[in-house]
């Protein structure tokens, strides 16, 4: 098992083995604690450094916590609340180094301590307020598998416009002379040309699927937001990363934080909370999970197979062979043995997952059985387990397949086009892609009534992507037994709509995984959307 499943299992209270842990076994921060509003706080000597650690009274499941980069305590209500829910604080005092390589070096000590020595979680939410964005994006760029996600607080996101005061912001001459220092710059015009910033570092953060808030006014004139936030938001959606602004018209720097931090909470609560699963087994190159999903009846299991040889340095996109059975039935066939059978996952450097599911999969949430929630439980428990437990994937936009069949055709479309800054493309064959209404093969009891069904609709969500931004490309189609009439009228439709789309028209194909199309999906979903685009045959 390795080092970080190690720690995942340790810190669900059970080692690998399955032997329960008993609380004291977790080390503690030391004797001498003062008071944090009502919690422990505690010092801790790291890399000849302070480090302030405050206590939750019950530490959650997973041991989860939240790292500040600067300013920790003030606006203190957000991480009040998340220590009533179990997560630990840390900040490591190292205030006059902006985020430098050399405090990058610091914190890459206190993180080897905080989940080494101490067991907290191997991920955790960052607190970028101000000129601690400096800390948290620098350190967070050059180690994007360890961190959960970031919020920033009106954070500095490029020392040209704070301190460097080179735009529309006022700057420090003071600060602005100690990053010329800090960073070994000769000059102020190498400053400037300074590429690692982190308005010029969000790649790792993306393809490592690091989701990011943002609270910042927008009368900023110290860390003016369109030269920070602005350009961080614009970047990282580019690069299929997911960011959440939450804007305070009229305010300038301070005051930071929001008078209601429910959403801050949330978004941290969402995203570094470990999730609930278990390694079952790793047997014939797949890895085999059990977890636990608020959107279901009950556990179910997540398959995983890998490329014989992991590129650490390279990050492997990941494909979601959908299942369109109930359970581990294999009436038609298994996608992950086909896959293997052709050794596609090594062909084409892919980690191929397939989820799980007790009932028929359609992919849809039902609007009356919280229990029956499959598209939530994709996103909500499936992809977040993903970036825990497979940090050699990519969990950008552009990082995620879908590939299915019939009903699991469906829902690959569905997924694409509901969640289009989730997923990148999605590869369908012999789907009854214009079926309406519901209530045919099975649907009626996953979609509930018309006006849920309508939300799932193929042919209605395809008018609405021919609106926006969706992109070329990025639909693929094939088949000719099943379903056949319903792949030509869906044609029809996308060119009609001139939403490019890609379209395989045959040959005649039995009706399961080893018909042969599995692999000419795979091939095309490979493809650079460029040289796959307006395909047919």
């Amino acid at each position: 098992m390795s080092h970080f499943r190690t720690l995942i299992a340790a810190f669900f209270l059970f080692l690998p083995g399955g032997t329960e842990l008993v609380a004291a076994e977790f080390p503690t921060f030391g004797i001498d604690s003062t008071d944090w509003h009502g919690f422990k706080s505690y010092k801790v000597d790291v890399d000849g450094k302070a480090v302030t650690v405050v206590v939750p009274e019950k530490p959650a499941a997973g041991r989860p916590w939240v790292w500040h980069g600067e300013f920790f305590g003030h606006k203190p209500a957000p991480d009040i609340e998340l220590l009533k829910r179990g997560f630990h604080l840390v900040y490591m005092s190292i205030p006059n180094m902006l985020g430098s390589p050399k405090a990058v070096q610091h914190w890459d000590r206190c993180y080897e301590e905080m989940t080494g020595h101490f067991k907290l979680a191997p991920k955790m939410a960052l607190v970028g307020l101000s000129r601690g964005g400096l800390y948290c994006y620098n350190w967070a760029s050059a180690n994007p598998e360890k961190v959960a996600c970031i919020y920033g607080d009106a954070p500095v996101c490029d020392f040209k416009s704070w301190p460097g005061g080179k735009g529309v912001g006022k700057g420090s001459d003071s600060n602005w002379k100690l990053v010329l220092k800090l960073w070994g710059f000769e000059n102020e015009q190498e400053a400037l040309e300074y590429k690692g910033n982190p308005v010029d570092r969000l790649k790792p953060l993306a393809e490592a699927g690091v989701p990011l808030l943002h609270v910042f006014g927008d009368a900023d004139d110290v860390v003016p937001w369109e030269e920070n936030t602005g350009i961080i938001a614009e970047r990282y959606r580019a690069l299929g990363g997911s960011i959440q602004l939450i804007r305070k018209e009229g305010v300038n720097h301070h005051p930071h934080g929001l008078k209601d931090s429910t959403p801050i909470v949330d978004f941290i609560l969402k995203h570094a909370t470990p999730p609930e699963f278990k390694l079952l087994s790793s047997k014939d190159g797949i890895d085999t999970y059990r977890i636990e999903s608020p959107h279901l009846d009950s556990s179910t299991k997540i398959f995983v197979l890998k490329p014989d040889s992991i590129d650490r340095g390279n990050r492997h996109r990941i494909l979601f062979t959908l299942p369109v059975e109930a359970g581990e039935g294999k009436r038609w066939g298994n996608p992950l043995k086909e896959l293997q059978k052709h050794d596609l996952h090594n062909k084409h450097n892919l980690i191929c997952v397939m989820p799980m599911f007790h009932e028929y999969p359609w992919y849809a949430d039902h609007p009356g059985n919280l229990r029956r929630q499959q598209e939530s439980h994709m996103l909500e428990s499936v992809l977040p387990l993903l970036r825990w437990e497979v940090p050699e994937g990519r969990h950008d936009r552009d990082g995620r397949l879908l590939v299915g069949f019939s009903k699991s055709g469906w829902g690959a479309w569905s997924l694409l086009l509901r969640n289009p800054e989730t997923f990148g493309r999605a590869a369908a064959w012999d789907a009854p892609l214009m079926m309406t209404p519901p209530g045919q093969y099975g649907s009626d009891s996953f979609f509930g009534t018309e006006e849920n069904f309508a939300r799932y609709q193929l042919s209605l969500l395809v008018q609405e992507a021919a609106k926006s931004s969706f992109g070329s490309g990025r639909l693929i189609h094939a088949g000719y037994g099943n379903f056949r009439s319903q792949h030509v009228e869906m044609d029809e439709l996308l060119k009609r709509l001139r939403l490019k789309a890609v379209y395989v028209n045959g040959p005649r194909r039995e009706h399961n995984w080893s018909s042969g199309w599995l692999p000419e999906m795979i091939e095309l979903l490979a493809k650079p959307l460029a040289a796959s685009n307006s395909l047919e045959r």
